[in-house]
Order: C-alpha cells, then sequence, then structure tokens
C-alpha cells in the first residue's frame, strides 16, 4: 500500500500540470495508493504515525528536500520504505540518490530499488541530512577531545547525506561528518570577497555541542527546516531508514 504526501507548496497553480502527470504516471506504472495534499495546518510527521498504523508500507515524499526530511525523520527505525518524487530546484538529496525530477521519479518508484540508509539523532530528534552552526562560538566535545572553534570558523557543518564543497557525506558508514568552514581572501585578496574552504574534516558517531560557559543557548539548524538550541548530543543510527534509490546512487 502506497501513501503519497503532496508539500502543501504544491498548491500553487504552476505545479498543476505536473502533479496530474505524475498522478497519471503512478497510475500507469500500478503503484496507485492514497494521495494526500498537504496544507500548511498539517503535520508531515502526525500523517506518517497515523498511516503506519493503518499497514502502509511505502511512504512517498512529493516534494522538496525539506518535504523529504521532515518524512526521513518520521520513519526512524520503521520497516516503512521512503520513496522520494523532487520537485523544483535545489533538490541536493535526489541528485545524491539519483532520483530524477517530476514524473519521471515515478521509474524509480516502481523499480523498487531499497538502500537501508543511517539517520542522525539529535536529542530526541532525527535527521537525515545535516545540522548546520552559524557560528564559531560552540564546544564541540567527544570522548577523545574538545574543540573550541577559532575565530576563522564562520560555519559547522554535521553531515550524514549532503554534498558539501563538492564532497558527498556517505550515508551508509556508520559515521558522521563534521565540517569545520572558514572564509579566507584565496588567492586574488584583490578582488575584494572571500572564498569559502574546509579547514577541518574529522568523522565521529557521536558529538556533543554546547555554548561556552555562562553563555545562552546557540541555535542550530536541523535539515534545513528545525532549529534547536544548545546544548544538544548528536549521533549516528546506522541502517534506520529504508529509502527507495536509482541505479546510479551517489555513495
Amino acid at each position: 500500500m502506497y501513501l503519497y504526501l503532496f508539500d502543501s507548496f504544491l498548491a500553487k497553480r504552476k505545479y498543476k500540470k505536473i502533479l496530474d502527470r505524475i498522478e497519471t504516471r503512478i497510475t500507469d506504472l500500478e503503484i496507485s495508493g492514497r494521495i494526500i495534499k498537504l496544507t500548511i495546518l498539517e503535520s508531515i510527521p502526525d500523517l506518517i504515525k497515523e498511516a503506519t498504523k493503518k499497514g502502509v508500507k511505502t511512504v512517498v515524499a512529493v516534494g522538496n528536500d525539506k518535504t523529504f526530511c521532515q518524512a526521513a525523520s518520521a520513519l526512524a527505525n520503521s520497516e516503512t520504505v521512503l520513496g522520494f518524487i523532487p520537485i523544483g530546484e535545489g533538490n541536493k538529496i535526489s541528485e545524491i540518490l539519483d532520483i530524477p525530477k517530476e514524473e519521471l521519479a515515478c521509474e524509480v518508484i516502481s523499480a523498487r530499488l531499497i538502500e537501508n540508509l543511517d539517520l542522525g539523532k539529535i536529542n530526541h530528534h532525527f535527521f537525515i541530512s545535516s545540522v548546520e552552526i552559524k557560528t564559531n562560538k560552540v564546544i564541540l566535545e567527544s570522548d577523545n577531545f574538545k574543540i573550541h572553534p577559532s575565530s576563522e570558523i564562520n560555519k559547522i557543518y554535521i553531515s550524514n547525506l549532503n554534498y558539501i564543497f563538492n564532497k558527498i557525506s556517505n550515508p551508509k558508514d556508520g559515521l558522521l561528518e563534521i565540517i569545520l568552514e572558514k572564509e579566507s581572501w584565496g588567492l586574488f585578496p584583490f578582488f575584494g570577497f572571500k572564498e569559502k574552504m574546509i579547514d577541518s574534516l574529522f568523522f565521529l558517531k557521536k558529538l556533543g555541542i554546547k555554548s561556552p560557559e555562562n553563555k545562552k543557548g546557540v541555535p542550530v539548524v536541523v535539515d534545513n527546516y528545525k532549529i534547536l538550541k544548545t546544548p544538544l548530543t548528536v549521533e549516528i543510527l546506522p541502517n534506520s531508514l529504508k529509502v527507495i534509490v536509482g541505479k546510479e546512487r551517489k555513495f
């Protein structure tokens, strides 16, 4: 049994023909199921929880990376399979999974090639893509070391399934990638702009993030849509999500 969740932004008139083609294609491929066209008042996690209780075996997120990430976090440690039909520009995750846009993605759903992917967990929340910290005013801790990022660091990424600095994170290695980004004047400072580059890259299964002593909690962006505040503990949960992927996936 399939459940298709059409994100609320797809209610715009410009997407009508695309959605019509998708609905026609899933019928032709005999992978049709219940379609829910979300409103801004509805919660993807709540709908997925209800659907899995009723025996839905495959949830297909129709929308963008944010749609996919919300569905992924709701299916942590579930036997229900997650599919993705990307619509619009800037969908990095679909590129990594080798899922083409719009109705062409229905062919991938139909082929049903399934991979077990790692999920990240940050306190009591799950994430599939990455965590972003837009400041150096934090302390990173593991069992073996403590890092106080220097003033040159302007962002910190904790990545599981993402595409950062032309590098694809492997969502099947059982590790989180910790990337410290800095800005440099590079080779041509007279042009007046700084170049972003990797200062440090390392791999961990678990990481603590906290604010310096006597400082307020620092905001942390999870999967580019959810904001949490330090202190936080981030860890990897291997093989915690079943996802339909394309044959030429990039991991």
